[in-house]
């Protein structure tokens, strides 16, 4: 569905959006406030989406947007195969702190699958889009570059989340060699960066959003790899809230995976099963 013409558009869109939300904290001019559920939201946020939102519109009017600043964002929408899900601006928390890892994420979803991602960290200008039918490719300081697969690390690279990194028993991994020394980024920028090859596995055991992974995972799939989740699952779409749970994710085989799990401790009741 989504050819490089269009893709090129998109990263435009996102690249507008982007630019937007740093020249709003350079002025300071965020217009700080909290949605009911405590988390921050900012003008940047929502100028951001307006941007994504009218780019979407043009560019694919057939297709349905959910984007997480809308009211309605965590409802369940009937009926819909193909849909846009849109985070204008993750990481909210980091880029009002004045740090560099938030990102724009825009998925492309096909009957709640994602077929298309694109992931923009404005402030790094480091653009990552890409598809099954496409490739992954990377767009740094003005070259696209396409992405190859990289041969995995033994022990595996782990990216982490701040939060989940304090969650976790991490200097004992690393310790008993189950990981190398961990990774920790903020926003979806972690899956761009695994899907490129800077790691071999993501670990999220805190809250996240569908919103906060299509993108990310449509550029996992990209690189053959999942968002598995404990019963061993791909990472599900369309769900009631849009409310995500734990997913280890993964490039290319699950044997990294596996075999950091079944080291870890962590409970994957799927890895405990007979096959």
């Amino acid at each position: 569905m989504i050819n490089l013409q269009t893709a090129h558009a998109l990263c435009a869109i996102a690249r507008e959006a982007g630019h937007r939300a740093l020249h709003l904290r350079e002025q300071d001019r965020l217009n700080l406030q909290q949605k009911d559920d405590g988390s921050p939201v900012t003008r940047a946020d929502k100028e951001s989406q307006e941007i994504i939102l009218d780019g979407l519109r043009a560019l694919t009017p057939d297709v349905p947007v959910i984007a997480e600043e809308q009211e309605n964002a965590t409802t369940r929408e009937a009926g819909l195969s193909t849909y846009w899900l849109v985070d204008p601006l993750d990481g909210t928390r980091d880029f009002i702190k004045g740090r560099n890892d938030f990102s724009v994420n825009i998925g492309l979803l096909v009957d709640n699958i994602p077929v298309f991602g694109l992931i923009f960290a404005p402030a790094r200008d480091d653009m990552v889009f890409g598809s099954l039918a496409l490739g992954l490719h990377r767009l740094s300081q003005g070259e696209t570059i396409p992405v190859q697969p990289t041969v995995p690390h033994t022990p595996p690279r782990l990216l982490l989340s701040l939060r989940d990194a304090a969650a976790h028993p991490t200097d004992t991994w690393q310790k008993d060699g189950v990981i190398a020394e961990p990774l920790i980024h903020a926003s979806a920028y972690k899956l761009a960066l695994l899907a490129c090859g800077e790691a071999d596995l993501l670990l999220r055991t805190s809250v996240t959003y569908e919103w906060d992974t299509a993108a990310g995972d449509a550029l996992v799939r990209a690189m053959g790899g999942q968002l598995m989740t404990p019963d061993g699952t791909p990472l599900a779409y369309g769900k009631e809230g849009r409310r995500n749970g734990s997913y280890l994710a993964f490039t290319g085989q699950p044997e990294a995976a596996h075999t950091f799990l079944q080291a870890s401790g962590l409970s994957w009741p799927s890895i405990n099963q007979k096959t």
